[in-house]
């Protein structure tokens, strides 16, 4: 079954959030409960770090393997969700953070 395509723009600014909600909430299973984030700091809970912190990288590349689109895909729809949390950044400076560093 095909999901239905927003037609307005609040259609899809909805289906977006959504989107990072449900990934937010699929993190602690994603991630075995370890190096989980703090919301809404986006700290990670275990070593204090700005999340997504090195073991909590490590972790999702882990779970994701060689499927790096789909990992890039999940990290997208979670920096969606912390874009709305976190403090203003430049957009790249949180793109990087969040998705950059999936290659």
């Amino acid at each position: 079954m095909m999901s239905e395509v927003p037609t307005t723009v609040r259609a899809a600014q909805e289906a977006e959030h959504a989107r990072g909600q449900q990934a937010v909430a699929t993190l602690d299973r994603r991630l075995n409960g370890q190096h989980t984030p703090h919301r809404p700091q986006w700290d990670c809970g275990a070593c204090g770090q700005d999340w997504p912190c090195d073991p909590a990288r490590v972790r999702l590349a882990e779970t994701y393997g060689r499927d790096r689109v789909g990992l890039a895909m999940y990290l997208g729809a979670v920096y969606a969700a912390a874009v709305d949390e976190l403090p203003a950044t430049t957009t790249g400076e949180t793109w990087t953070r969040f998705v950059g560093w999936v290659r």
